[in-house]
């Protein structure tokens, strides 16, 4: 490729069929959920604020809040990449029994595990706990930290019409080319993003129901993802790479602001008590930096960048079993012992350690199933009676 030529982006297979880019970008992400949820639990507004585990915890739930985003954008990238023949309804299929099926067996277990059976039994009469129950499972999550899976379902729904739009927009208007309209849509999907951020962060709008968990705010990353090569396509080598190391800075540009404003006790209070960190993802800098993360390290895509392979690269081949699982596993095995916190509050690195820990038994599980899957399938056992 010459130095001015543009870029032709192949997120396909690699080696074994899987890239190994993609895949480390899916372990980072995956392994900064779990420290999310985890480490995030040791920012606390009380006599443990500003202790080492606090900070140790502020600092993973803050820099790895790009996780989200980025799962987003892959998800559209990597359906995007798709060129196998499909119908609609095989594709909907597909994706029932690869997400949602297991999505509602871990929402099973949550339900009865983590005591949300008990709030529901609460509820006034059986049409409250059916709006309940339809609420939580198509939108918010059993657990709440599960909304990320009925949030991509809703945009896996609505991909094959995401898709074809710019295509279906050309067709109305040739005299303007594909590209347009994929960059046009991009742009308008991001004036979206940001316009219900800016309101969900000054309170016009709900955060729990307009930011996180829906989306039409999210739809951009996945849009961007879908059209990843036709958006790219446009730019040469030297920009792209340029950009992304702009976007990169930017970024880190973006936490230190971040890091300035929760550091600042007269604007979070003495003991914390003051601080947004619940809206994550609307607050000006963290709208920046989860944005311009994902377009630095999606540069990487398009240049072809290729790590070799790492634990991270195997952690990004079980993102949704971790996904699914690590709340459980944390809270069985390290949430409901005080000692284990106690541990962790002492030797802050024990958080990271739990983290990694239960990232790697949970893929080690999955990995183990599909192989005896595998195994099964490819080796007919036969019961042979002597006699």
């Amino acid at each position: 490729m010459s130095h001015g030529s543009h870029v032709k982006p192949g997120p396909g297979p690699a080696g074994a069929g899987r890239n190994l880019y993609i895949d480390t970008l899916r372990g980072w992400s995956i392994f900064g959920v779990v420290c999310v949820h985890f480490a995030g639990s040791f920012v606390t507004t009380d006599t443990f604020a500003w202790s080492p585990s606090f900070y140790l915890g502020l600092t993973l739930n803050q820099v790895f809040s790009f996780a989200v985003p980025m799962f987003v954008f892959l998800s559209g990238l990597l359906a995007g990449a798709s060129r196998a023949p499909v119908t609609l309804g095989d594709y909907y299929r597909g994706r029932f029994w690869r997400i949602a099926f297991p999505y509602l067996i871990a929402s099973f277990a949550a339900f009865f595990l983590l005591n949300h059976h008990a709030e529901w039994l609460a509820l006034p009469g059986y049409r409250a706990r059916f709006i309940w129950l339809f609420q939580r499972i198509c939108f918010y999550g059993v657990e709440p930290t599960l909304y990320f899976i009925p949030l991509i379902l809703q945009l896996y729904v609505l991909q094959p019409a995401l898709k074809a739009l710019p295509g279906w927009l050309n067709r109305l208007l040739p005299a303007f080319r594909l590209e347009h309209f994929a960059l046009v849509l991009t742009a308008l999907l991001l004036a979206l993003h940001l316009a219900i951020g800016v309101k969900c962060n000054r309170g016009t709008l709900d955060y729990y129901t307009w930011a996180r968990p829906n989306a039409v705010f999210w739809m951009v990353y996945f849009f961007a993802g879908l059209h990843f090569r036709t958006l790219t396509g446009m730019i040469s080598v030297p920009v792209l790479r340029t950009g992304g190391q702009i976007a990169l800075l930017a970024a880190v540009g973006a936490m230190v602001w971040n890091g300035y404003h929760l550091t600042d006790r007269s604007f979070v209070g003495t003991h914390f008590e003051l601080n947004r960190l619940d809206f994550a993802y609307v607050r000006p800098e963290m709208l920046v930096y989860d944005l311009a993360v994902v377009v630095g390290l999606a540069a990487g895509v398009a240049l072809g960048w290729a790590p070799g392979a790492t634990v991270l690269t195997y952690l990004g081949r079980y993102t949704l079993e971790i996904y699914l699982w690590h709340i459980m596993v944390l809270y069985f095995g390290a949430w409901r012992y005080a000692d284990a916190l106690a541990s962790c509050r002492q030797m802050p690195e024990l958080i990271v350690i739990l983290c990694a820990a239960t990232c790697l038994v949970i893929a080690g599980v999955a990995d183990g199933l599909s192989r005896l899957k595998t195994f099964v399938q490819h080796h007919r056992l036969v019961l042979v009676k002597t006699p």
